[in-house]
């Protein structure tokens, strides 16, 4: 019996709108609050790092990005959990079907995401919000995780992913 387990559909819209909808720039402190109200734990050891119900053996499956000037720069985290090195096809399934119904989820939300580029990714779609927070959801099978970047992130990644079509 596998141990691998995701997040119920409305739970994980929930932890993603409790960031999203959030006024930007987030201060530490107001991202603290978030984490706080979404039953995550901090770390002992740097409170931007945390655990949430899907933490295996109490290992950290988020955090915070570093402030600077504009805020935060974002947070990331984890909609499954970290399989067993002796996870199997069963898993990897289960895993692209969650994706999948979290995807149409958001696409509920937010309309059709864009294909995203990411080295390690088996599949990744994102979105740019009117807000211009941005989020992503990576599928490296099994994994599935979430990445929200903050306006000021959002910007310097389009500029970059810009730069590069017009060096190409």
């Amino acid at each position: 019996m596998s141990d691998f387990r995701t997040l119920p559909i409305e739970e994980a819209i929930a932890w993603i709108q409790a960031w999203t909808d959030h006024a930007w720039p987030m201060s530490l402190q107001e991202a603290f609050a978030i984490r706080d109200s979404l039953g995550w734990m901090p770390s002992h050891q740097e409170p931007r790092y945390f655990t949430t119900k899907l933490s295996t053996n109490g290992k950290e499956d988020g955090m915070i990005l570093r402030s600077n000037e504009f805020g935060i720069k974002g947070v990331n985290f984890k909609l499954s959990t970290t399989p067993c090195p002796e996870e199997n096809e069963q898993t990897t399934q289960m895993s692209i079907t969650a994706y999948s119904q979290y995807a149409t989820a958001l696409e509920q939300l937010w309309g059709p995401g864009q294909p995203g580029k990411g080295p390690y990714a088996s599949s990744q779609l994102r979105w740019t919000l009117p807000n211009k927070v941005s989020i992503s959801i990576i599928l490296t099978a099994p994994l599935i995780g979430i990445d929200i970047d903050s306006p000021w992130r959002t910007k310097i990644s389009e500029e970059y992913d810009q730069a590069m079509e017009d060096y190409e």
